[in-house]
């Protein structure tokens, strides 16, 4: 059985406003630079940074048939939703909809929403010019185990001359920075990681849409019930269930306990102090780099 609706309850995309696009042409990070000083990587930045588009797309989860009729079989819930903003928002958008723990996604939601944003992409890839590959990524801090990455295009021949420039997004999440070396001061790693798991959660499960779509019937609240399932499972949490708009609290809470403990030992590991760690917090960022190339 296949359950759709059309609704705009509960979408993190819609949440986020995505603000703040900065454009940077870099010469020789990895790649060699064109030597005809090619500023085509600089154009497709500012057309991903100031062109708009609008993305339709679908999240789906098999849920137990229980969530929403009478019976012990499973079904395949749809929801449609709309994503409207520049090309470098909504590749900032899909990057933060569904971050993967050690290669395991948290929310297993978010591919639609992201082929979305490549085909909007790959409509200003395609010049006479040159050839482009976007590469699309966030960390809250460099290397971390939390992480979402994807590309848009093929990748540069080895031997190409490439010329690359850096699209700098906002990802939705408050920018945390100033509070990490905050708890750094007071709480060392654990301290950053909680700053961190906090801010990641909430924009996960942001709690007044997430309380709206389980106040709901239908679909909106079986695919919220099920991110948080997924999530759960990932992070080796119990959750309280049934969820309920009165648990969103607890079970956001439970949730960044588990992520705050998996980014501390991770921190640790890669940084010598709080501080340090701190300082390298970025979790309001998503990177876009664009490679262009010659044949």
């Amino acid at each position: 059985m296949d359950v759709r609706a059309s609704s705009t309850a509960f979408d993190t995309v819609l949440f986020v406003l995505l603000v703040g696009i900065a454009v940077g042409t870099l010469a020789g990070v990895g790649d060699r630079r064109a030597p005809d000083g090619n500023r085509v990587a600089e154009e497709t930045g500012d057309l991903l940074a100031t062109t708009t588009a609008e993305v339709t797309y679908t999240r789906s989860a098999r849920v137990p048939s229980s969530a929403l009729l009478d019976g012990d079989d499973t079904v395949t819930v749809t929801v449609t939703r709309a994503a409207s903003g520049t090309r470098a928002e909504l590749l900032a958008a899909a990057a933060v909809a569904d971050p993967s723990l050690g290669g395991a996604s948290l929310t297993g939601t978010g591919e639609n929403l992201r082929a979305g944003s490549r085909s909007a992409t790959r409509r200003v890839l395609h010049t006479r010019e040159a050839n482009a590959q976007v590469a699309v990524t966030w960390r809250p801090y460099p290397n971390a185990t939390l992480r979402s990455s994807f590309t848009v295009g093929d990748a540069p021949p080895r031997d190409a001359d490439v010329s690359v420039a850096t699209v700098a997004a906002a990802s939705g999440m408050a920018n945390v920075s100033a509070a990490a070396r905050r708890a750094a001061r007071t709480n060392g790693f654990g301290g950053v990681a909680n700053v961190l798991a906090d801010v990641v959660v909430a924009d996960l499960f942001p709690p007044s849409e997430t309380r709206d779509a389980l106040y709901s019937e239908g679909p909106d609240r079986a695919l919220v019930a099920h991110r948080y399932r997924r999530a759960a499972t990932v992070l080796g949490v119990d959750t309280p269930a049934p969820f309920t708009p009165e648990t969103v609290a607890r079970a956001n809470r439970r949730l960044s306990e588990s992520l705050a403990e998996r980014l501390a030992r991770d921190l640790n590991r890669r940084y010598d102090s709080p501080t340090e760690a701190a300082s390298a917090v970025r979790a309001h960022r998503v990177r876009v780099v664009v490679r262009t190339w010659s044949e």
